[in-house]
């Protein structure tokens, strides 16, 4: 496209928000090699020394092997490292065996990296997709990004949080995030414009929308002798959460707070809360659990249906701790840019979006929401499944047709896991006749 003309206007905005939500998330908006959409995604960010180099490829190339056993489409594209170029799966030249160029990457003192789409090509948002990145460590943390489809998700669930432990217990990271997010699959290093204006979009409409650069935000400096940490990177501190993220030892401690603590904190039924032993190590002196958290269902929380109130209450929680200035842009701002794309003030006010005196998206549309808080969801007239019913009415859920019914206040709001929709939440229903 042309940076200098507008990616989208408000017909378009209205119409790719609108059908993202009735489409299942299949809906994407671009041209042929830059359509992108919305998509679930996972990102860990591991803390390794250079010596760990090659065992970290090996971790990451194995959890790659599985992942692939996972997937319910044919990977289109991998990337062949030593050339660095994108090929067809399948292709002869793409090698069977991936040590030669993970030891060829070291000895230069390069990245070694292991990727795969099932999309045409690497500027199209995957619905799989796979990325991983292995440093030496005295910069950079080492990434695997995983995209998954959301329809899959939805029929697989149990069988995702199992691998997703899996990863955990074999990476040990520092940092992990879930969620949604304008699927970018991890692979554009230069950046990508549309991208970026798409994120700034979405984000004035879905509260639950993540922003994941592992490329830009994973720089951490813990190895630098003078202890500089970028207050830009994700080495300053956690990362505004959405849906599941991780509490290492080395955060937890930072926080200040036993795990019996973050417990109480987040007690919840609509919580779930895993601990995963980490060894001892350089950030874990005292073999201390991480803290693997599920804030409820996978959801994009549009803005129009009120504060969604278990991320107010993580947000709480991982405050103290929280990287406010977290760069989001690939690419630094020009003037005349005729898009909207964050800057400093627009990124500080969203990673602080759910603080109590946030004006996030606009005043004008927050200040109806602001009664809304953790022990009254009714102000949203909203109501996850398997959680008590907030008030004695007629409720109903996108996730079933014909689903209104009368609910009991403090009866169990039921589930359907099996939707095509995604989560299964409960609106009140304006007609109570």
């Amino acid at each position: 496209m042309s940076t200098a003309e507008l990616l989208m206007d408000q017909d378009d905005i209205d119409w790719f928000i609108t059908a993202t939500l009735e489409n299942d998330l299949l809906t994407t908006f671009g041209e042929d090699d830059r359509d992108l959409g919305i998509c679930p995604y996972i990102t860990f960010y591991v803390y390794n020394q250079p010596n760990e180099y090659m065992q970290v490829a090996e971790k990451m190339h194995a959890l790659f092997d599985e992942f692939s056993l996972l997937i319910d489409e044919p990977w289109q594209k991998k990337w062949k490292d030593i050339t660095q170029v994108w090929l067809k799966a399948g292709d002869k030249r793409l090698p069977d065996d991936w040590r030669p160029a993970a030891i060829r990457s070291q000895a230069r003192g390069r990245v070694h990296f292991m990727r795969a789409t099932d999309a045409s090509g690497p500027m199209v948002s995957p619905r799989w997709g796979i990325s991983g990145v292995v440093d030496e460590g005295y910069r950079c943390y080492s990434t695997l990004k995983l995209t998954f489809r959301h329809k899959w998700f939805n029929q697989n669930k149990e069988r995702w949080y199992a691998f997703v432990e899996h990863c955990l217990n074999v990476l040990q990271p520092e940092h992990c995030y879930s969620g949604f997010e304008v699927g970018n699959g991890g692979f554009n290093l230069m950046g990508a414009y549309e991208a970026d204006v798409l994120e700034r979009i979405c984000a004035d409409y879905f509260y639950g929308m993540d922003i994941d650069h592992p490329d830009a935000m994973g720089f951490q400096y813990h190895g630098n002798e003078n202890g500089y940490v970028s207050h830009l990177r994700l080495g300053a501190g956690l990362r505004t959460p959405t849906w599941s993220f991780l509490l290492s030892p080395l955060w937890r401690s930072r926080l200040g707070k036993t795990e019996a603590e973050v417990r109480e904190f987040l007690n919840d039924p609509r919580i779930q809360i895993t601990a995963l032993p980490y060894p001892v190590g350089p950030h874990n002196p005292n073999a201390e659990n991480a803290l693997w958290i599920r804030l409820g269902e996978l959801d994009l929380y549009p803005v129009a249906q009120g504060l969604p109130d278990l991320l107010i209450k993580a947000n709480e929680l991982i405050k103290p701790i929280r990287c406010d200035e977290l760069q989001l842009l690939t690419l630094d701002p020009w003037d005349d840019d005729p898009n909207p794309r964050f800057d400093y003030e627009s990124s500080l006010r969203w990673m602080r979006r759910f603080d109590e005196n946030s004006d996030w998206p606009s005043p004008e549309i927050r200040q109806p929401l602001l009664t809304a808080s953790v022990d009254n969801s009714l102000q949203s007239g909203r109501c996850p499944a398997n959680s008590p019913c907030l008030e004695t009415g007629y409720w109903y859920t996108p996730a079933k047709q014909n689903s209104r019914a009368l609910f009991k206040q403090g009866e169990l709001m039921p589930n359907f896991p099996g939707s095509s929709y995604g989560a299964t939440i409960w609106y009140w229903d304006g007609n109570q006749d």
